[in-house]
């Protein structure tokens, strides 16, 4: 390997090094809050590590974490669920807390067998019944100690067009949310997921909400240029200085906090393969280039008029009110 391949090479493993780095922000301690409110409590206030039940109907509770795509939702969530004290395991067997992508198209028994793959389960055939699939499944959470079930990408579950469907696996769920071995259900996903857990008086107070709204570049610059100065430093390199650079950033991330992290990388990973010793805007409009195949004068990182350029953003964000 030649000296300028080996310092390519550091450079490339230094943004590596940053996306790996998470960064706490006050949404993780949002997050954490409601994750404590789905615990039951002993007698003296402290959590125990069994879901908390609805002092009317005896279920257990759940959340609904809503957030447009790109916020970085997930990893929010995850962090959570696997920093939290009362969800280590306690052996091999052990799954205080089980992730499960819900699958699309999303039938009932779909979902049955994701869980139960997701379980270390292998032994089901779609030949089972969809009731045999779900008695299997409760069984497995049970047999696993999970007190959390955490379905990512829930708004696939529920599509608007399949009324049906939609009933099926909210009773499904509520199944499991019912009785000895009971779980609390974490379902995350898009702003659809909004009004599908909020369909009626029941299903509504089952899930508590947990909008994540979009990110300012007003409100939120503190942060943002905190974040930006941090994964800087992270590749050893000099954080920009440009003062519009912030709003440009977020406007270019349709107001995603995930994707703010993601365009600041992919302009690091740019001024590594540059050499670069501080990060600038053309490293940003080079990366925004490759990734959008936008025209020179509808670069946001280049244009005058960069705030009026439009981008159609793939799914409606969280409005600032519904914080």
């Amino acid at each position: 390997m030649n000296t300028m391949t080996s310092i390519l090479a550091e450079a490339l493993a230094a943004v590596d090094r940053a996306a790996d780095k998470y960064i706490p922000t006050e949404r993780d301690q949002k997050f954490q809050q409601q994750l404590e409110r789905l615990f039951a409590r002993d007698e003296t206030g402290n959590p125990i590590a069994c879901p908390r039940k609805d002092s009317g109907t005896g279920n257990a509770k759940g959340l609904a974490v809503i957030e447009a795509a790109g916020g970085g939702k997930s990893s929010l969530i995850e962090r959570g669920l696997t920093r939290h004290p009362l969800l280590q395991p306690k052996h091999g067997d052990h799954r205080p807390w089980l992730k499960v992508l819900a699958p699309s198209p999303a039938p009932t028994k779909s979902l049955g067998i994701e869980i139960l793959d997701a379980s270390g389960y292998k032994n089901v055939s779609r030949k089972n019944s969809e009731q045999e699939i779900w008695k299997i499944v409760r069984h497995r959470l049970q047999l696993l100690g999970v007190v959390f079930l955490w379905i990512d990408e829930a708004h696939d579950l529920f599509r608007e067009d399949k009324q049906g469907q939609i009933e099926e696996t909210q009773k499904a769920l509520k199944n499991l949310m019912q009785g000895h071995g009971a779980v609390s259900v974490i379902l995350s996903g898009i702003d659809t997921l909004w009004s599908l857990t909020s369909c009626d008086e029941q299903v509504n107070r089952r899930y508590a909400k947990m909008p994540l709204a979009s990110i300012s570049a007003v409100e939120d610059e503190k942060l943002l240029k905190l974040i930006l100065r941090t994964l800087c430093a992270e590749v050893g390199v000099k954080a920009p200085a440009r003062t519009d650079l912030v709003g440009r950033i977020v406007h270019a991330s349709r107001g995603r906090f995930g994707r703010f992290i993601e365009n600041v990388l992919a302009a690091l990973e740019v001024a590594a393969y540059d050499g670069a010793s501080e990060l600038d805007t053309r490293h940003f409009a080079s990366a925004w280039e490759e990734k959008e195949g936008c025209e020179p004068g509808k670069n946001v990182f280049l244009a005058a008029n960069w705030a009026q350029i439009d981008l159609a953003p793939s799914s409606k964000a969280i409005p600032k009110g519904r914080r």
